[in-house]
């Protein structure tokens, strides 16, 4: 857990911190689930299935959705010019770099990645229906 907890801090960007009570939470479950020192082993594939994919830059050309390609300017693990290279490869993307980010998801951020999903949905004519309250049927 101490480990995640360092590992979050370093790629977490300056600007904002992550909860250290949800990482601790989130830590523990992973290595409940996935039998302790094996926690490794997922990360460890999604990597190397990175390294294998090669260049996707063609396969980006061919997306017609609306995109939205968001970037922290602060990410140690992917270089912001790899969002902006990902959202020049998509013709009309939307390309938004967000001061302080890093490479996780931190409080501050979903509140900001919210409204930049609702803004696009909104631009493209979708209909947003507020999430329920606590405890109001779904």
């Amino acid at each position: 857990m101490a480990r995640h907890l360092e590992l979050v801090a370093h790629i977490g960007g300056t600007g904002f911190p992550p909860d250290e009570a949800l990482e601790r939470a989130w830590s523990a479950g992973v290595w409940e689930r996935t039998g302790g020192r094996r926690s490794g082993a997922p990360m460890a594939r999604q990597i190397d299935a990175i390294r294998a994919s090669g260049d996707r830059t063609a396969e980006l050309h061919r997306i017609t959705a609306p995109t939205l390609v968001v970037h922290g300017d602060r990410d140690l693990l992917v270089h912001p010019s790899g969002g902006r290279a990902t959202a020049a490869a998509i013709r009309g993307a939307r390309n938004v770099e967000i001061p302080g980010m890093g490479h996780n998801l931190a409080p501050g951020v979903l509140d900001r990645l919210v409204g930049l999903t609702t803004e696009l949905a909104h631009a493209h004519g979708a209909r947003v229906v507020p999430a329920p309250s606590a405890g109001e049927p779904v």
